[in-house]
């Protein structure tokens, strides 16, 4: 197929919902007005898309001529938000990561915070020293750092994915609500003077939760949550000019503004009130200019969905979607009479993420379905039923998918993937003469597909690999004489070998005014096997360093039966049931030259019963034309239940009836198995064994017929919780002639335990002072295990001072040494005595 002219697409189109006639492919030949430049090979994966799901997030910014975007590093296995900053001017030497040049090590931005004022970049990011804040740049590592930090140290001063709006050459924010501020909105200008809180939404330390920044003129909208719920604020940057809209739901409730968008000097949003659910609103900025547009009419519990607001001019157009029609797109002018639907688009534009897009291109709005499983679409729209119609796919063949666009040159431009891995750029401006194809892009690398296409200069940024590069950055641009291949989107070849087409002279014809250097994936006596489409991919690069591409599905073709790959050898399938075991035959991979649907059938059939043992199954494979594969496998069913646990009890504790342990005993094991008629169960341990003190592990085990087994575990404890008989001794009576007292001496007393030894102890001690007068005697006994027992006994200590003397008068006088100290004793008290008393007086 030769170059399609801009009449090309729309040929297949007929810009007529349901009207898809095929590709054209009688064009005559022609140069492609777009060439093609490879600006720098990447290790990294740039991030040209936006997140659809996040209002306002943005994936680029562009200051002083030079493209900001985020890449994730290496294959992305340390998750989406590690990221590497870069930039490009659009040259090869203006191209490079800065993450380092301008970032200290280990920061991170956060993905879609990129925004730039008309003189310096913005973005939130995080450090080990700073954790998230508000940073900015003006391009170099001197003009690199944090606003300011609102919340200093490691503790995050703004919020993940928190709203960063661009004002003028200021930006505003919202901080994370944890830091040491009480302000809800700030404003920077990328100084930390010029970082200045602008007002306390929510007074005190409760959190306004500011989101939805919208511009009109010189005022910006956003949703803040107060006292009053979350409502429609308005700010000039001022504190003064920062107040509370209109309170829409009245009291507590919430109207929660969504979706805010300007069309001129006006405001459009939804919001809920307390009479018509969720609606469309608009706003002059005062609380009499804020009124209720159009209240849509209820058809299910939940309501109709509005969003995706869009300006078109002076209107605005939405999707409503809910309601039994599907998707419908609406239209309004600012009034209820001028607020009607316009066309009610296909349900399964909703099939998938990331779902819709509206872009305002020119005079119109884009519609951009991606997603959907039957394949990604797109819609234009001019705001009027006829003037909304389906731009029919590129090609009459396969799934193609959108996978970037952009406003560019008054219309849209956008990389159409087809389901086979070939990328194309194209551009539309919603007209027939209007609409073409501008180029093939790189291709033929399936991981590394085109992705996200972004307007830098007048010309268009986009990342893809090719065969030859992993993963580059390509620049496309308008030119008067690029290289060009005459491009067949597919093509079938015949097969001349068993085993598929060795190629020979398929390489596509190349118009180009210079010599180029051309290279394929699949050179002269490449084999293409037999019925597999094959994406070829073929480059030619000329000495400018112009590229060319050209992919074609080229397909080998023979007149064989339908390959049938994958097929077992043999299947195993465990059963808990005696009958056997219901089998699924497996899905294959099935390939037929033809191109026509397959029969299949089996034997046994699918879903069959089959009985415990061996049973050879066959699947045969049947295309239009008669020819039949066969796919022959035995299937063993075997018995995969396992029998029951045995153990009726999972704990037995007994008490020590000796040094020597307990015997212990437990209910005998009975297992159960479902398929097996015998079940034979081992113990390390019998019931009635004798097990010593502490912890003993009894394993049991049920084995069936066919080895499955099942263990269970009786814990066995033997304890000894008995403490020691203990008895005391009598009470006791201890004379002493000193007036202090005495030391302090017992009998014994006696202690038994049937397991182990105790430890006797008194207290007071053995060999305590005790003072004249009756004591209570504490006796301890504590066996190994820690058991104690207790008694007591009473010790009187009596003070005596002739009970020595007694003692020694109470002996026979004689010459030994015992009769001289009595006497001398006998004398000592006497002379203390006379020495105290004098006239019947003590002494002093």
């Amino acid at each position: 197929m030769g170059i399609v002219s801009g009449r090309a697409w729309l040929s297949a189109l007929s810009l007529a919902v349901g009207a898809a006639p095929a590709f054209a492919r009688a064009e005559p030949a022609q140069m492609d007005p777009v060439s093609v430049r490879r600006l720098v090979d990447l290790t990294s994966t740039p991030q040209l898309l936006p997140d659809f799901n996040r209002p306002g997030a943005q994936a680029t910014a562009e200051l002083n001529g030079r493209l900001y975007f985020l890449a994730t590093p290496g294959d992305g296995s340390a998750g989406p938000y590690v990221q590497d900053l870069w930039v490009t001017d659009g040259t090869p030497a203006g191209t490079r990561s800065v993450q380092e040049e301008l970032l200290p090590s280990g920061a991170r931005i956060d993905p879609g915070s990129l925004r730039a004022t008309p003189h310096r970049l913005f973005f939130t990011a995080t450090s080990a020293e700073t954790g998230r804040e508000l940073w900015t740049s003006d391009g170099t590592r001197e003009g690199t750092h944090v606003t300011r930090e609102l919340n200093p140290g490691r503790l995050d001063g703004v919020a993940f994915q928190a709203p960063v709006f661009v004002f003028g050459d200021s930006v505003l924010f919202a901080p994370a609500g944890m830091g040491e501020t009480e302000f809800d909105l700030w404003k920077s200008d990328g100084t930390a003077e010029g970082t200045v809180p602008v007002k306390d939404i929510y007074p005190g330390l409760a959190t306004a939760n500011a989101n939805g920044f919208a511009r009109v003129g010189d005022t910006v909208f956003f949703s803040a949550e107060t006292e009053q719920g979350f409502e429609l604020w308005r700010t000039d940057g001022t504190e003064a000019g920062t107040a509370l809209v209109r309170d829409i739901h009245t009291g507590v409730g919430d109207s929660l503004p969504r979706h805010l968008t300007a069309v001129g000097d006006t405001l459009y949003f939804t919001a809920e009130d307390s009479t018509h659910g969720r609606a469309l609103w608009k706003s002059d900025g005062t609380g009499a200019g804020t009124v209720l547009v159009h209240g849509f009419k209820p058809t299910t519990t939940a309501g109709p969905s509005v969003h995706h607001l869009t300006a078109m001019g002076s209107s605005l157009l939405f999707l409503v979607t809910g309601t039994p029609e599907g998707i419908e797109l609406w239209r309004t002018d600012g009034t209820e009479a001028g607020t009607l639907p316009v066309k009610t688009l296909p349900r399964s534009m909703l099939e998938g993420p990331p779902g819709v897009t509206l872009v305002p291109a020119g005079s119109r709005v884009f519609v951009v379905a991606r997603g959907a499983a039957s394949g990604d679409s797109l819609w234009v729209t001019d705001g009027t039923e006829a003037g909304t119609v389906h731009l029919s796919r590129p090609t009459a063949y396969g799934v193609e998918s959108v996978r970037g666009f952009t406003p560019w040159e008054d219309g849209l431009a956008f990389i159409v993937t087809t389901q086979a891995g070939a990328s194309e750029l194209w551009r539309t401006d919603g007209t027939g003469a209007g609409t073409a194809r501008l180029t093939w892009l790189p291709s033929g690398n399936l991981s590394a597909l085109a992705s996200g296409l972004v307007s830098l200069q007048g010309a268009l940024l986009t990342t893809a690999g090719d065969p030859w590069t992993p993963r580059a950055l390509w620049r496309m641009e308008r030119d008067e004489a690029p290289p060009t291949f005459v491009c067949p989107a597919t093509r079938d070849v015949p097969a001349n070998r068993p085993e598929g087409t060795l190629t020979q002279g398929l390489a596509p014809v190349l118009t180009s005014a210079l010599a180029a250097t051309v290279r394929t994936t699949h050179p002269d006596s490449s084999l293409l096997p037999l019925h597999q489409p094959v994406l070829v991919t073929t480059r030619a690069e000329d000495a400018t360093g112009r590229l060319a591409y050209c992919s074609t599905v080229m397909t080998s073709r023979d007149l064989t039966g339908p390959a049938i790959n994958g097929c077992p050898t043999q299947l195993s399938l465990g059963t808990r049931s005696a009958r056997g075991a219901t089998f699924y035959y497996p899905t294959l991979n099935i390939q037929d030259e033809s191109g026509s649907k397959v029969l299949v059938t089996y034997s046994p059939e699918n879903g069959s019963m089959l009985p415990l043992g061996t049973t050879q199954v066959n699947m045969t494979a049947k295309d239009a034309a008669g020819n039949e594969t066969t796919c022959a496998f035995p299937v063993t069913v075997f018995d995969g239940q396992a029998p029951t646990g045995a153990c009726k009890v999972s704990e037995v504790r007994v008490e020590a009836e000796g040094p020597d342990g307990a015997h212990a005993y437990w209910p005998e094991p009975t297992p159960t198995d479902s398929i097996s008629s015998k079940v034979t169960v081992t113990s390390t341990h019998a019931s009635g064994d004798l097990f010593p003190l502490g912890l003993t592990r009894v394993q049991v085990v049920s084995t069936d017929d066919a080895g499955n087994s099942t263990s269970c575990e009786i814990q066995v404890r033997v304890r000894d919780s008995r403490p020691p008989v203990l008895t005391c001794p009598q009470d006791q009576t201890l004379t002493t002639a000193v007036m202090s007292g005495t030391r302090a001496a017992y009998p014994d007393a006696t202690a038994a335990d049937a397991v182990s030894g105790t430890e006797i102890s008194y207290s007071p001690v053995v060999g305590t002072p005790l003072a004249p007068g009756l004591h209570a005697v504490q006796v301890t006994a504590i066996d190994a295990a820690g058991n104690a027992a207790l008694c007591n006994f009473q010790v009187t200590v009596q003070y005596d001072p002739t009970s020595d003397m007694r003692q020694g008068m109470g002996c026979s006088v004689g010459s030994g040494p015992e009769s001289a100290v009595g006497w001398a004793a006998l004398v000592a008290l006497a002379w203390t005595l006379s020495r105290r008393l004098k006239d019947g007086k003590p002494r002093a």
